[in-house]
């Protein structure tokens, strides 16, 4: 596209290949020096010329006004009064009133940047009562005491029950090696044997999981090649959990007890799953519609394993307890799957071994802040399990007023998990216009007052049951919460990311810590109640002046000073729109914790740093001329010809304006080109739901200019932001191309029954 001369006759950018935004901006300049040209042209221009002028500067003011925006945007909502004593907050010694700048290596700010103390601490509640199942029958105790309890055998269950007290730890192990023990015992036959069928018999799951060893129809009959045959599964699938297990914690060594307790919970599932998998009443020999053991676990086996059989271990009947809960229950059904394998796979009530280790190696939380977000989204599901959509269809989406907060909430926790399973297809079909037309129904219905107030009320009710579902994990909830607001859980997540930091890196990444907090707050103000003083995350980074100023240094390092951008730009292949995303949420979550005085006073230098890192690279070079030179110019310049008439300048002319006001309020475009939502979890609101429209971009054909970068703040109070569960994140695994069409058929299958029933575009 050809560029304007500049005042002085000079044609094209800057010298330094950028683009001059403001009075300098080339597509305005190119404008008023054609005027001449369609005065000339056409008579009608000339007649026209006032009111062109006027648009003009209308539509310069416009862009002027983007342009602060986009590096100036409006304040954040802000939190109200803090509470009068922040819980369990410890202060540092040194935590007296103090003055003067961060400690950055860089400038200092105009304004105080010391850290903010925070309110005075206040003891924290004790976990509240929970019940526990009951202790394993003495019908066992016999089957404790024998042979078949040596050390080598009950130490594959160590570490499934390191976390109970010492003094529990060796009974717990015998008792999760009785189903082995009475396989072994039951083939010496006479009394021993005879007393070990009868306790087999006493626990159908056991009974069951015998039965189907070899044959997957159960039939009554239990032979020596069974028991042999199950021995051999049960020492199988418990090696294996021990060492999922072990590989958790070797890759995490510094992981909260919280999260820990469920990756434990987790292996009892995985040691035990020949019981859990033959568990469902339904695989019984005689029940009625009897089905085969398949390897697959479903929540009736998981009720009938914990209520049903006595003589079980207590802790394998607690693990069944916890995950059969539907939102725990969603995590393992869905566990370990990304790529086409997730594109062919909703939700379906099953799971097997596979998807336990690989929810526990990839999925199952690191810190307090992934493990707060996972109890969202678990009870966010607990919270529409049990409403039936089976009838519902777009008329939710056209008459919203016609049904309850329950329903809609359904709907929208249904699409969210389908929207998983189209990001992950996106290179098998053309899912662009099933992705907008999801994020838009999906978008509809966060912003729905019923189904806010639903969740408003039901997902802190359900968290609650959640983690009182385990007196293990309540105590490891309560406990954390002292680490939180003390300061310690920050600062052993800073720590993580300083060892994490990449290399070129201008500071550590502490956004994820920050958003951590944030979600962590969150959780205890949910478990505790709303009158309950939970403190604010910038009161506790606020009593911990040493974690503060590092804060404060890396926010410097980052963003006052570019120095996150300047490194994603200088990558291979960068691409300016998702780094600039990237710089804007990391950037937020940062301000979320840190004091507003500090903030405010660097936005000059991000403002500064921000375009000259742009200037600086080729990618950002191109994205600058896009944002000034895109198909607005185009428009304007093809309405400077003389050949068109007057009304047909206008209304070009109108056309830009229009797309510059579809910028300010183009959440859709947002969307689209930044390639995620301003959603993030299930059923959960970006918290504060600030939405910033970012940097211009030329748009496809119509004169309009879009946005690209979205950024929210999080904090304490409001929804909990969860990162790492990001819906519309494009996660498509790279395959073989001999197994596209299959799997693009098995993509069908899975995502084409919900997008029909709702009126959404299939992809094609």
């Amino acid at each position: 596209m050809p560029q304007a001369p500049d005042a002085q006759g000079n044609g094209g950018p800057s010298k330094s290949d950028g683009v001059q935004f403001g009075s300098q901006s080339q597509p305005l300049e190119f404008m008023k020096q054609q005027q001449d040209t369609l005065d000339a042209g056409n008579t009608q221009i000339a007649d026209f010329e006032k009111q062109l002028g006027t648009e003009l500067n209308s539509l310069k003011s416009q862009l002027d006004q983007f342009m602060k925006n986009l590096f100036n945007p409006p304040a954040e909502p802000t939190q109200g009064p803090g509470p009068e004593a922040a819980p369990g907050a410890a202060s540092s010694p040194d935590t007296g009133a103090t003055t003067g700048a961060s400690p950055c290596s860089g400038a200092a700010p105009a304004t105080g940047a010391a850290p903010v103390q925070g309110a005075a601490p206040a003891a924290p509640p004790a976990a509240p009562a929970t019940s526990s199942v009951p202790a394993a029958s003495d019908s066992g105790k016999f089957l404790d005491d024998s042979k078949y309890n040596t050390p080598d055998a009950l130490k594959r269950w160590a570490p499934m029950v390191a976390n109970l007290p010492p003094d529990q730890q060796l009974q717990a192990e015998k008792e999760l090696n009785r189903p082995i023990a009475a396989a072994q015992m039951a083939q010496e036959g006479g009394a021993n044997g005879a007393q070990a069928m009868a306790f087999i018999k006493a626990n159908p799951a056991l009974e069951n999981a015998i039965d189907t060893a070899i044959n997957p129809k159960a039939d009554g009959i239990i032979n020596n090649k069974d028991l042999s045959k199950f021995v051999s599964q049960m020492q199988s699938a418990a090696d294996g959990a021990s060492k999922d297990l072990a590989a958790y914690q070797k890759a995490n060594p510094n992981a909260d007890e919280q999260s820990l307790q469920m990756v434990i919970s987790a292996s009892v599932m995985r040691a035990n799953e020949p019981l859990t998998a033959a568990a469902d009443p339904a695989h019984a020999a005689g029940a009625n519609g009897q089905t085969k053991v398949d390897g697959l676990t479903d929540q009736a086996g998981l009720a009938a394993l914990q209520n049903s059989n006595p003589g079980l271990a207590s802790v394998t009947r607690q693990a069944a307890k916890t995950w059969s809960q539907p939102g725990f229950f969603n995590m393992l059904d869905q566990g370990g799957l990304s790529g086409h394998a997730l594109a062919a796979h909703s939700p379906d009530g099953l799971f097997n071994a596979a998807n336990i280790s690989g929810w526990i190696k990839n999925q199952a939380p690191k810190n307090g802040g992934e493990f707060a977000s996972m109890v969202s989204d678990a009870a966010t599901i607990n919270a529409v399990s049990n409403v039936d959509i089976s009838k519902l269809g777009a008329d939710v989406f056209a008459n919203p007023q016609n049904y309850t907060g329950a329903q809609k909430a359904a709907v929208m926790v249904k699409l969210q998990q389908t929207k998983l399973s189209v990001d992950a297809g996106s290179d098998l079909r053309k899912t662009g216009d099933t992705e907008k037309a999801l994020a838009d129904k999906i978008s509809q219905l966060q912003n729905d007052p019923d189904v806010q107030a639903y969740l408003q009320k039901a997902v802190p009710e359900q968290e609650k049951a959640l983690v009182a579902s385990d007196p293990s994990l309540t105590k490891a909830v309560y406990d954390q919460m002292k680490n939180v607001n003390n300061g310690s859980a920050l600062s052993n997540d800073m720590d993580t990311a300083e060892k994490n930091m990449k290399k070129g890196a201008a500071a550590p990444d502490y956004s994820s810590a920050a958003n951590g907090l944030s979600a962590q707050l969150q959780l205890q103000q949910d478990l505790l109640g709303p009158n309950a003083k939970v403190p604010t995350a910038q009161q506790v980074l606020g009593n911990q002046p040493a974690l503060q100023w590092k804060m404060q240094d890396a926010y410097q390092a980052n963003f006052t000073q570019g120095g996150e951008l300047q490194q994603a730009l200088s990558g291979k292949k960068p691409d300016a729109t998702q780094a600039l995303q990237t710089v804007n949420d990391h950037r937020a979550a940062y301000e979320s914790v840190l004091p507003q005085a500090f903030v405010g006073a660097q936005q000059a230098g991000f403002q500064s740093s921000t375009l000259d890192a742009l200037q600086q690279s080729k990618a950002g070079r191109s994205f600058l001329n896009s944002a000034a030179n895109g198909d607005a110019t185009a428009t304007a310049t093809l309405a400077m010809t003389a050949t068109q008439k007057a009304q047909n300048v206008k209304d070009d002319i109108d056309d830009v304006k229009k797309g510059i006001s579809g910028v300010k309020d183009g959440v859709d475009a947002v969307r689209s080109l930044a390639g995620h939502e301003a959603t993030v979890g299930l059923g959960r609101m970006a918290a504060g739901a600030a939405i910033r429209v970012g940097v211009a971009v030329g748009a496809e054909a119509a004169g309009a200019m879009a946005a690209s970068v979205i950024g929210a703040a999080a904090g304490p109070i409001g929804w909990a932001v969860d990162a790492l569960a990001s819906i519309g994140l494009g996660i498509a695994a790279i395959i073989a191309a001999v197994k596209k069409h299959a799997e693009a058929k098995a993509f069908d299958h899975n995502v084409d029954p919900t997008l029909n029933q709702f009126g959404i575009p299939k992809p094609h």
